[in-house]
């Protein structure tokens, strides 16, 4: 037992200082990356209009491959509007690396299995959840960015200058997008290439309908501002809709995550705890299998509810 304590806690300690060596690691690399797009930026701005185009397919592969291993990451940083910072890598791994390694100390090893499981299960629930609200947020901001271009369009205003100006006059958080999406454009891209990159890297699918629109207005024409309009008011409809599903399947969204989350929690303060008795049942063959029935139950359990939750 004294070995395995041993094992775990240089096991925690070593994913600790790598934690720190990846946060120092990323912390360098975006000043590199900083640097080089500033550097970028300025030999484009120097440039003739006529040679970016050729320029271009040259600079896009290394843009690319400096970001290989990031997108994803950042991607999801982004969708959760949160900056890549020490702080927030601190507050975010420091308490599943250092807690599970006082309980390793204090109780044992099961003690801290289940703090560290536990703690990384309220941190990723904690990004998905600023995920979710941000992009509720956004999507509640959308008709409203989608009539303002409809009446900046009403009285004759370019595809592009209608985009700037009502992106200019839009609340964060939808205005961090739609600023991203503009300096894409100003960099080079279509409008609607921007947006459908921007749609990708901050998963909004509406952005991604609004990029198709605007490429077959900027290629074939016609009444963009009759489409933008009806697209506003289907947006609109959608969100009252999705509302009054929210509010009538609350009571069971609801049941579905306590009775989910409640045994996990039992049995994380049972072990934290209670410790002696788990290692009683751990101990003893009959109870080793009334555990992995257990987890078997509770994981398919879990699978159920959350097909129910998602069904209503």
């Amino acid at each position: 037992m004294v070995m395995w304590q041993l094992i775990l806690a240089l096991g925690a300690a070593a994913l600790l200082l790598l934690m720190l060596a990846v946060m120092l690691w990323r912390h360098a690399d975006s000043g590199e990356r900083r640097a080089a797009s500033s550097a970028f930026l300025e030999r484009q701005l120097g440039r003739q209009r006529d040679g970016q185009a050729g320029s271009g397919p040259g600079t896009a592969p290394s843009s690319a491959a400096a970001r290989t291993g990031y997108q994803w990451w950042d991607n999801l940083l982004a969708r959760a509007g949160v900056r890549s910072s020490v702080g927030f890598y601190l507050g975010m791994f420091a308490p599943p690396a250092i807690i599970p390694i006082a309980l390793l100390v204090l109780i044992g090893p099961f003690a801290a299995l289940g703090a560290l499981v536990l703690l990384a299960g309220v941190s990723a629930f904690r990004i998905w959840l600023k995920i979710d609200r941000r992009q509720r947020r956004m999507l509640a901001q959308l008709p409203g960015f989608l009539e303002s271009m409809v009446r900046l369009l009403t009285i004759g205003s370019s595809l592009g200058a209608a985009f700037q100006t009502a992106a200019s006059n839009v609340n964060e958080p939808l205005r961090e997008v739609l600023a991203r999406a503009e300096s894409l454009t100003r960099s080079g891209k279509d409008l609607d290439v921007a947006l459908r990159q921007v749609s990708e890297q901050y998963g909004l699918r509406q952005l991604f309908l609004l990029s198709s629109v605007i490429a077959v207005a900027m290629r074939f024409g016609g009444r963009t501002d009759q489409i933008l309009d009806r697209m506003a008011a289907f947006m609109r409809d959608i969100e009252q809709a999705r509302d009054e599903l929210s509010a009538l399947s609350a009571e069971v969204r609801m049941s579905a995550w306590i009775l989910a989350l409640l045994p996990l929690g039992l049995t994380a303060f049972i072990i934290m705890f209670n410790n002696a008795l788990f290692m009683s049942m751990w101990n003893d063959p009959a109870g080793i299998n009334m555990l992995l029935v257990a987890v078997a139950l509770q994981a398919s359990g879990c699978f159920w509810l959350y097909r129910m939750a998602r069904s209503v």
